[in-house]
């Protein structure tokens, strides 16, 4: 009987080990035959994605190579063109009598010592800003300058010497023909060998800026092989790489050219490699070679990249049998984890069910990952609390960051403006509203740190006055709108309209005579809605522009300005405000063209409006440039000469084109001045641009932020500095801070997201993603390159 009983138990211990077994094996082969079969078909893809990679690596050290290479002779070309616009080349060239002077020999005439001084003093200026410029950049070999009119050349040469010549006597004259070409300028030349003074010679690159001097130009020969072992073989020196020009002649090359004939003759076969960009496998008497190609438009270039496959071959085989040794290494794995799995996959569960039970508690042997758990949910609802009450504590500045949005344009539907209003605490009915903003200031940029304080503690002071004064007696709430403009919203509807009129002028008759200063409300029309407070602020923001019409100390509503049959006329508001961007820029014929647009617009009612009711869309307009001509730092009526007062000249014309020809010479007198304006400050102006992006491009700068410090108007710097740096604001900033970026990446051992702070970026991804689009590396790949 007893040796039935431990038959039985073996036979029971031994049915369980087997369905043991079989969920073991059951788990490891449904972890383990995915992974191979994916293995078995990437190692069949991997050659192919391999090679496709590695093409788009070359293509990727291609495109470094053409980015360096197109910066470095965007640089020389743009430091020629400001050699031909130096001072010193400019008197030289248009010095009086120069070739007279040139052509002195023997003993000179007392009366033509002192101009020859002068010429010869012109001439050594031009010399030392000749070698000054080629010290500029460590890849200039000599620079030229070709006096047309005097038939000479002058030199700074490689030794450090100026030397002159006649045209006809001078030793290298391989860049003579390139000066026919009528309309390129530059002349970016192919390579050529060069002869030098003394003897031998020198592969360069020839570039040629023409002086603006009919026939002039300055020749800037770059060495060659100095640039291709300091920008194409320093970002990559283990290829064969070339450089074709249009016409498929050699400009740059590898100086393992007579080591790989194969490769070389590979490429001037290649018709398909000109102008173009890719990568393709070619077979050689040297066997596979990987070819990846790229062309710059802006050099009309093409860079070739020539790849030896046997190293792609041996990755290939190297990943191979890594996959051969996961493989084997997941099998093992995924048996071993399937067998700790199962014999314990039951035990957390347990667990988990006897705490949700209330029957907690780790058993004999048992993990304690429960606790952790549970001590994890008690952390949790103790951080909920303490971030519940951070948000009680908020709730004030988001109660003001709501009503702000109230009086912007917003996406926000009916229901969510409810429901934000009942969870910030605002009473006021969203029906039936009024808009007055309180106005104490010229609007004036605010100079100094200590006066934006004593700006922000007045505005302070006029909230507290009004909310302590009581004068305002139904549902509201009051806004910060401005620095110098503080808004209230109340309850009352059109019915009421005269009662707003009543509380303006209280309002300002308090604070008139709690500040001694004179005050000024705007209103806008009566909302239905609380969605229209956006229009109603707008309409506050322009009844408060005519300031300049009735005056400071009044309560001026749209409703005065816009008479009920300037209801039913739109008014061009786009077009004022292109009108204003011409004359703020200059551009005469421009505003005049958006001045008769908008008169269009006038005239295409004139019949259904009476003059009276037209005149005042007129006097907006004036207004407008008032204003305008205000924010630039004068006076509309003192830029454009004008004897009398514009109101009331507009006043005096009786008829539609009498207003049409006053605002025509009114424009063409605001736009002459501007312009001159521009012409005697635009160099002052834009050498303060750019000494303060120098100084503080670490700071969140803007063109706004520039213009506003400069008291000037965007529109106008965003021009003038295109115009005299051939930039935008925007591109320059990002150069500046990028070339300081690369200097402390290179020389020192801070983190990528330290120095985007640093030079001015407090996201570092976006820092990231400029760095690259403009030198072509990550900053990470760019430290490993350059970093000490």
């Amino acid at each position: 009987m007893t040796n039935g009983i431990s038959w039985i138990s073996r036979l029971y211990r031994w049915k369980r080990r087997t369905f043991l077994m079989k969920l073991i094996v059951t788990t490891a082969l449904i972890a383990v035959i995915p992974n191979l079969i994916s293995d078995f078909i990437a190692y069949h893809k991997v050659s192919k994605t391999l090679e496709r990679e590695t093409g788009n690596t070359k293509l990727q050290y291609l495109n470094q190579t053409i980015n360096a290479m197109e910066i470095i002779l965007g640089r020389i070309q743009e430091n020629a063109r400001q050699l031909a616009l130096s001072r010193a080349f400019q008197d030289f060239e248009s010095f009086p009598n120069g070739s007279y002077y040139e052509s002195l020999q023997g003993e000179l005439p007392k009366e033509d010592l002192p101009a020859l001084y002068s010429y010869l003093e012109e001439k050594t200026n031009a010399f030392l800003t000749l070698n000054a410029f080629k010290l500029s950049n460590a890849f200039v070999d000599s620079v030229y300058f070709y006096d047309a009119s005097k038939r000479l050349v002058i030199t700074s040469e490689s030794d450090g010497s100026n030397r002159q010549f006649p045209v006809e006597s001078f030793y290298d004259t391989g860049w003579l023909e390139a000066l026919v070409e009528p309309e390129a300028d530059p002349i970016l030349m192919d390579t050529r060998v060069a002869k030098r003074f003394h003897s031998g010679q020198i592969s360069v690159l020839s570039v040629i800026h023409k002086s603006e001097k009919g026939g002039n130009a300055f020749v800037v020969n770059l060495d060659a092989s100095k640039m291709y072992s300091g920008i194409v073989n320093k970002l990559n020196d283990r290829d064969e790489i070339y450089v074709l020009s249009p016409e498929a002649d050699l400009l740059f090359h590898s100086r393992r050219e007579n080591e790989s004939q194969t490769a070389a003759r590979l490429i001037r076969e290649s018709e398909r490699l000109l102008g173009g960009t890719g990568s393709f496998v070619a077979e050689t008497d040297e066997g596979l070679k990987l070819v990846s190609y790229a062309a710059s438009p802006q050099l009309r270039w093409t860079f070739v990249n020539v790849a030896d496959m046997q190293a792609l071959a041996k990755g290939t085989a190297s990943i191979k049998q890594t996959i051969l040794i996961s493989a084997a290494a997941l099998v093992l794995l995924s048996f071993t984890l399937a067998y700790l799995s199962s014999r314990r996959i039951y035990k957390p569960i347990s667990r988990l069910s006897a705490i949700v039970q209330g029957r907690g508690g780790a058993g004999p042997g048992g993990s304690d990952e429960i606790r952790d758990i549970g001590s994890f949910m008690e952390s949790t609802m103790h951080e909920r609390d303490f971030y519940k009450e951070k948000l009680e504590e908020s709730l004030p500045f988001y109660r003001e960051q709501f009503k702000t949005s109230l009086l912007h344009r917003h996406a926000l539907r009916p229901e969510e403006i409810e429901e934000k209003k009942k969870y910030l605490g605002l009473t006021i009915d969203s029906r039936d509203l009024t808009l007055m903003l309180l106005d104490w200031d010229n609007g004036d940029p605010v100079a100094s740190e200590q006066e934006m304080i004593r700006s922000d503690l007045f505005r302070i002071r006029v909230t507290e006055t009004i909310k302590q004064s009581n004068v305002i007696g139904r549902k509201h709430f009051l806004v910060d709108t401005d620095k110098n403009r503080l808004g209230i919203v109340l309850n009352c509807g059109e019915a009421d309209r005269q009662y707003a009129f009543q509380l303006g002028q209280r309002l300002l008759d308090r604070v008139s005579s709690e500040f001694g200063i004179a005050f000024t409300i705007g209103v806008g029309r009566v909302c239905p809605t609380i969605g229209e407070l956006p229009r109603a602020y707008d309409e506050a923001v322009e009844a408060l522009k005519y300031r300049i019409l009735f005056g400071k100390g009044d309560v001026i509503s749209i409703e005065d300005i816009r008479n009920e049959a300037e209801i039913e006329f739109v008014y061009p508001k786009e077009k004022e405000e292109l009108l204003l961007s011409h004359v703020k820029t200059a551009r005469e014929a421009e505003a005049r063209q958006a001045f008769d647009d908008l008169m269009e617009d006038v005239v295409a009612r004139k019949n259904k409006l009476h003059y009276n009711q037209i005149q005042p869309i007129f006097m907006r307009l004036l207004t407008e440039l008032t204003t305008a001509f205000h924010q630039l730092g004068t006076d509309l009526r003192t830029a454009c000469g004008l004897e009398a007062d514009p109101y009331r000249e507009l006043l005096n014309l009786d008829s539609l084109d009498a207003i049409h020809g006053w605002f025509h010479e009114l424009i063409g007198q605001a736009t002459a001045y501007i312009e001159r304006e521009m012409n005697s400050k635009g160099n002052q102006h834009i050498s303060k641009v750019i000494d303060i992006v120098e100084r503080e491009y670490a700071r969140d700068l803007s063109l706004h932020s520039v213009a506003e410090q400069l008291n000037l108007n965007p529109a106008y710097i965003s021009r003038l500095f295109k115009q005299i740096t051939g930039q935008s604001f925007v591109d320059y900033l990002k150069f500046v801070r990028i070339e300081r970026s690369k200097e402390l990446l290179s020389r020192s051992g801070m983190k990528v997201n330290e120095i985007s702070r640093l030079v001015g970026y407090g996201n570092a991804y976006y820092f990231i993603k400029v760095f690259k689009e403009m030198i072509g590396l990550t900053p990470g790949e760019y430290k490993k390159l350059y970093g000490s």
